[in-house]
């Protein structure tokens, strides 16, 4: 069987990388014998079919896609019986995924506008319906349509409305039309965004700002935050330091510096903090690579 391709297809960074904001990450199942050697500090995500399917496939690079798909049914097995998804379906997913790397786009193009995003909206659809039922579009992709949808419909509204003003009158409208959960979703999106937007600000005007978004109480919590994270940065960039003075060290045996390594950590950081410090020092590592 054709392998799948690690890194996303052009098509679908330029459709669905518009609008994304959701990362599911609940229900969560422990599981490292299925797991690939970058995962085993993560839980297999279980929030959704489609979240697991992506879950295991991801380990493609390390592992086969044979193993992949052996794990999969693995762990499925072991799930409650009302819990397990189709086994049919993930392979109808494999394919689904290897024939994404058929299509073609000129989304490099510099004029690449709304009619071709559009475009290249309907032919992702007419793939899903090409390998699942209407049934198994919705259960697999309703979210992801609806958000790309939305998406478009950002960008048109954008394209013909006459002020801001009208463009926020028009969007409010089409959200109206949104189920109430797909409401708040967007409107949890835009707070997040609203809040992310005053980064950077001089303190006393951060505060304002947030105080309009989120209340007094909000804002003291949140100023509350950054104060502890100003600490704790402090904290990680000074045991990055001294982790690096003893990678640097001459005459320290392999198994000396993991052990010294991890008694920095542990006389750092709590052990909830443990797995964060952990997959710092992984971006840092790569980050700093020659």
């Amino acid at each position: 069987m054709k392998k799948i391709a690690l890194t996303s297809i052009i098509l679908i960074a330029v459709v669905t990388a518009i609008f994304i904001y959701t990362n599911n990450t609940d229900k969560q199942i422990q599981a490292q014998s299925l797991q690939s050697t970058s995962q085993l500090d993560t839980a297999i995500d279980s929030a959704s079919a489609r979240d697991t399917f992506e879950y295991f496939l991801s380990g493609l690079g390390e592992k086969e896609l044979d193993a992949l798909q052996a794990k999969f049914m693995q762990f499925n097995s072991q799930r409650p019986v009302d819990s397990q998804i189709d086994k049919a379906l993930f392979q109808q997913y494999i394919h689904y995924k290897t024939y994404l790397q058929t299509l073609e786009s000129d989304a490099n193009s510099a004029d690449f506008g709304l009619v071709d995003l559009m475009a290249l909206n309907d032919q992702l659809l007419a793939a899903q319906l090409k390998f699942f039922t209407p049934e198994q579009q919705k259960l697999l992709f309703a979210e992801e349509n609806q958000l790309r949808t939305m998406a478009l419909k950002k960008i048109e509204l954008q394209q013909v409305a006459a002020s801001k003003e009208e463009f926020n009158v028009m969007w409010q409208q089409e959200l109206q039309l949104l189920p109430e959960k797909a409401q708040l979703a967007y409107k949890n999106a835009a707070l997040m965004g609203s809040l992310a937007d005053t980064e950077g600000m001089e303190p006393q005007e951060q505060y304002l700002i947030r105080q309009e978004l989120v209340g007094a109480e909000g804002a003291q919590r949140l100023a509350e935050l950054d104060a502890k994270n100003e600490v704790f940065n402090a904290d990680v960039d000074n045991y990055l330091n001294e982790r690096q003075a003893l990678m640097t060290a001459d005459s320290v045996t392999m198994e000396a510096l993991e052990s010294a390594i991890t008694a920095l950590r542990e006389a750092n950081f709590s052990s909830q903090q443990q797995r964060r410090i952990k997959a710092l020092e992984r971006i840092h590592d790569a980050n700093t690579e020659p």
